[in-house]
């Protein structure tokens, strides 16, 4: 029996994988203007591609060991800390909110002369009619419960507003605490409509739940990256105060047209702003893409290190969103199993990315870049000619592609379908 073109998952990667992403890279920075970095990572084998500057001004070349701020994809890693604790015997997904994190917020607000509440009930228990004494820890991790979102950025419209944005840029060395950023007249005292959608305070609402259960006497005292595999740890920084500036030299650049007149856009240049970190376990990670590449790989690989059960809890090949982690599968532009993909987008003041795993052939891909547009698709444009070169490389196969931008976050991959495997007896 003669088989050819059989592909396995968790192979090593195919000759030419480098230069591929390489020119995918160099084009996609010369189209969007702004730095892009990826790498991808197979469990054996990580390869990178670079191209544009780390500041404008400067032209200082990137490199594939700069960190970037991530945003969301700070998210998984919160997800996979409450798989952790849940498999540690120390919390369940059904658990109430309320019970877990009221206690430390009482403790806080005794050691805090700014803070004005001492429980969810003092945010959000009128406004919710008392139910937000049934939110569970699912809930708040599936997105199946939105909390109201501190995140004032609107992508709909003829003229988009973001007064969370426009106050962060007037005070670029002021940096909002979780529990600020909970206070916030737009957050206390509102309750959702809907059930279902997208919420970053679902998420610091995690981190306090994952606080509390350390034992931390303030969200400060928390150590996010304690979970992280000691092979990997020394790579992660995390933004609990201090703007992009203090780690690293990647600048980052929103060019998008909130809070301006029609048909002008911003040219803010966000390095300096501590604001960029708003939302501490939603959204603070800085580490290179090469480290975010292996993380995601412990988190939904096929022998995952963190929480052994989030390569199955985690995954979410279809549909908008699980337990912390977008289904992105539409981004790959194939509808085969080989189009199967997940992991999350990155959206931040000045820095967009997406990080996805691809179950079929096996391997992670991380992409970075130092600008924030309005529709944030240029990391998704990426995703689609890089994913779909490399497994080409892997298939014997090369495919056309096409990138439509659709709108918000909404960018369409469309790509020739790769055929199966062949098997010859």
């Amino acid at each position: 029996v003669l088989m050819t073109n059989i592909v396995v998952a968790n192979a090593f990667f195919p000759a030419g994988t480098q230069e591929a992403l390489q020119e995918i890279a160099t084009q996609k920075s010369t189209e969007y203007d702004c730095a892009i970095s990826i790498a991808v990572f197979d469990g054996h084998k990580t390869i990178t591609a670079v191209a544009g500057a780390t500041d404008i001004k400067t032209a200082q070349p990137v490199t594939p060991a700069d960190p970037f701020v991530w945003g969301s994809g700070t998210k998984p890693l919160t997800g996979v800390s409450i798989l952790k604790l849940v498999e540690e015997g120390k919390l369940r997904l059904q658990d109430k909110v309320e019970p877990i994190v009221d206690p430390l917020l009482s403790k806080m607000r005794a050691n805090s002369s700014s803070q004005n509440f001492s429980s969810l009930a003092d945010l959000w228990g009128v406004a919710s009619g008392g139910n937000v004494s049934n939110v569970t820890v699912e809930d708040l991790a599936t997105m199946t419960l939105c909390t109201p979102d501190f995140d004032t950025a609107r992508p709909y419209g003829e003229l988009l507003k973001d007064p969370l944005r426009a106050q962060l840029y007037a005070t670029p060395g002021v940096g909002y605490s979780p529990t600020e950023l909970l206070s916030l007249p737009w957050v206390a005292g509102h309750w959702p409509t809907h059930l279902y959608g997208y919420s970053s305070t679902n998420f610091m609402l995690l981190g306090l739940i994952l606080a509390a259960k350390s034992g931390a006497e303030s969200w400060t005292d928390y150590k996010q990256g304690d979970v992280i595999p000691v092979g990997l740890r020394d790579g992660f920084q995390f933004g609990l105060t201090g703007a992009p500036k203090d780690f690293t030299r990647v600048h980052g650049y929103d060019r998008t047209s909130y809070n301006m007149p029609k048909n002008q856009t911003n040219n803010q240049d966000v390095w300096e702003v501590d604001g960029v970190f708003s939302g501490w376990s939603a959204s603070d990670i800085v580490a290179s893409p090469t480290s975010m590449a292996r993380l995601y790989w412990e988190i939904y690989g096929p022998s995952p290190s963190i929480a052994a059960s989030s390569a199955k809890v985690m995954a979410m090949p279809w549909g908008f969103y699980g337990f912390a982690t977008f289904g992105l599968s539409e981004r790959t532009g194939q509808y085969s199993s080989y189009g199967e993909a997940w992991g999350h987008l990155g959206a931040t003041y000045g820095y967009d990315s997406i990080i996805l795993y691809f179950p079929k052939l096996g391997f992670t891909m991380a992409i970075a870049s130092n600008m924030e547009n309005d529709h944030q698709t240029h990391p998704s444009d990426t995703a689609c000619f890089a994913y779909n070169a490399v497994a080409g490389l892997f298939l014997g196969q090369k495919v056309q592609c096409e990138f439509k931008d659709d709108g918000y976050q909404g960018g369409g991959c469309y790509c020739d379908q790769f055929s199966p495997p062949v098997m010859l007896t």
